[in-house]
């Protein structure tokens, strides 16, 4: 077969070079629905221009090598964020003239030159006893492995004329398999000896679940068909079966023990954030965004990511967002996390490295994707000062990072940063040695009293679903219960306290700072009814969980 490029291509491809340095308003794309298709076998080839353009492209180098059978324009105005975008779309369905390699040429539109499309024409098969009606089946691998991606094509060829039709769904025997449909069915035309025929082409994704043979069993066509002469008879035909030999899974390498089969022909994990510089803010949280690209299998065998703990720095996953697309290669999956990350203490800490082992079926090799560790400055944030029983005034709660007024709550946070300075200054003031003119009466412990009021304060915050007044209380509370570390945030808090009441404390940090903060009404019963069993009495001691920290919530 020998590649074939016409003389009309030739001279638009060299003027790529005169065209590229201008400015170009108008993003051409060309694509075409198959790159494979048969002698005699119609395709559809689609230019797309993005940008205001009334001009028409010249589609006569097409014509060098193709017969133009159809053509069609569509045009659409989209406006977003208060920008108008055009995109015009040219449809043509081209049939080859004869068999071999070819470059569709770039199509000039307003100066702007599309890309070229590579298009291999195959010869037509000897069709010599093929009827008014057939059917083909392929399979690609037909020695897939377990759990693996199997794309399966039928064609169904219409010579004649057919009413009230009916086409099954392929079945697999000798074992299990999971199939899902590609897309949408395409329709082309095609040549047999001289007679035209109608093709109609569906795609199916198939998952077989055990290693072994197994054989997708024939589908079955069935149509009124009308004679030439008018004369119309119910009619049944049969595709081949397809033969498949499943092999069985790979054990990971050591480097990768443990790890989970997951066969794909591609896999990535890409990482976004809130926020585009690596500073966290102590106290206040930004989002983190994890997704799982992966072609050639579904949704559902994307497992979830193993976020390994971080000192001083805490995670709080969402639940994740599962998208099925399907490809000309298949299924495409993805899976997507966000979390909600909360920075405990300042200084520069480090996220380890996130990694999901994969096996690649093209390469037949073990692989790994991975996001790579990251290191983060954290800068000192503000808490909010507690002075009475009502509710903190909204400046005083941390701000997402990316709200609009974020330098209204900087400057906030900068003088609450102040006031608490000059209260550490005081404090150690306080502690000077006996002797000194400035010793200060050292106050005595906090009473039962203090403890049992905070309690009640909590619990009626609770009751009134109020959770921002619940976490002041909450961190006034860890003052009290725990003089010698007092917590800072509401996860400090947790990670001193045990599971029963660990859980709900966490749950009110994520409801108020978390992924879709504020999307619902925080409800307190989980906390109140938690409070119960605490005994305000108990020493700190008594209530501190040697657990570390919390695990990731999902």
């Amino acid at each position: 077969m020998v590649a074939r490029i016409s003389k009309a291509s030739v001279a638009l491809i060299a003027l790529l070079c005169a065209t590229i340095a201008l400015g170009q308003d108008i993003s051409l794309q060309a694509v075409v629905d198959r790159d494979v298709v048969q002698e005699n076998e119609s395709f559809t080839y689609l230019l797309r221009a993005r940008g205001s353009t009334r001009e028409e492209p010249d589609l006569s180098p097409l014509a060098a090598d193709f017969d133009i059978l159809q053509r069609s324009r569509n045009t659409s105005i989209q406006m977003v964020g208060g920008q108008t975008t055009q995109t015009t779309e040219w449809n043509l369905q081209l049939m080859p003239r004869e068999a071999g390699s070819f470059t569709l040429p770039p199509i000039i539109l307003a100066g702007s030159l599309s890309n070229p499309v590579e298009i291999e024409v195959v010869p037509a098969p000897d069709a010599a006893a093929a009827g008014d009606i057939f059917l083909e089946v392929t399979a690609t691998p037909t020695d897939p492995y377990v759990q693996s991606q199997v794309v399966y094509t039928m064609t169904l060829y219409r010579g004649v004329s057919t009413g009230r039709s009916s086409l099954t769904l392929p079945e697999v025997s000798g074992g299990e398999a999971i199939i899902e449909k590609l897309g949408q069915d395409r329709e082309f035309q095609t040549i047999f000896d001289g007679r035209s025929f109608i093709a109609l082409e569906r795609r199916y994704a198939i998952f077989p679940q055990a290693s072994g043979p197994v054989t997708i069993d024939p589908v079955t066509f069935e149509a009124v068909v009308v004679s030439p002469s008018g004369f119309s008879n119910v009619q049944r035909y049969r595709s081949d079966a397809v033969e498949l030999t499943v092999r069985s899974a790979v054990p990971p390498p050591p480097a990768f023990a443990g790890a989970a089969w997951l066969p794909a022909q591609s896999l990535s994990i890409e990482e976004r954030w809130s926020s585009a510089d690596d500073q966290l803010t102590s106290g206040v949280p930004q989002t983190r965004t994890l997704t799982i690209d992966a072609l050639g299998v579904l949704e559902t065998q994307l497992p979830d990511l193993v976020i390994p703990r971080s000192e001083n720095i805490r995670q709080y996953g969402d639940q994740p967002e599962m998208i099925r697309e399907p490809e000309g290669d298949g299924l495409r999956s993805r899976r997507i996390e966000r979390y909600a990350v909360l920075a405990q203490t300042p200084g520069s800490h480090e996220l380890p490295e996130v990694e999901l082992p994969w096996f690649n079926v093209t390469e037949e090799s073990w692989q790994a994707a991975s996001v790579p560790a990251r290191s983060l400055l954290v800068l000192p944030g503000a808490e909010p000062v507690a002075l009475s029983d009502e509710p903190v005034d909204a400046v005083a709660a941390p701000a997402p990072a990316d709200a609009p007024s974020a330098g209204i709550w900087q400057a906030v946070s900068a003088g609450l940063f102040v006031l608490w300075l000059a209260t550490l200054a005081f404090a150690l003031r306080s502690r000077q040695p006996a002797g000194s003119p400035q010793q200060k009466v050292v106050e005595p412990p906090p009473t039962r009293s203090t403890n049992r009021r905070l309690l009640r304060r909590i619990r009626e915050a609770c009751a009134e679903n109020d959770g921002r007044r619940a976490r002041r209380l909450l961190l006034e509370w860890g003052e009290v219960r725990f003089p010698d570390a007092a917590p800072t945030s509401l996860g400090a808090l947790a990670e001193l306290l045990p599971e029963s009441l660990a859980l709900p404390v966490a749950d009110l940090e994520r409801d108020l700072y978390g992924p879709g903060a504020g999307a619902g009404e925080w409800d307190g019963q989980a906390l109140r009814a938690a409070l119960k069993n605490i005994d305000s009495v108990d020493r700190a001691s008594d209530i501190t969980s040697g657990d570390g920290l919390l695990p990731l919530y999902r």
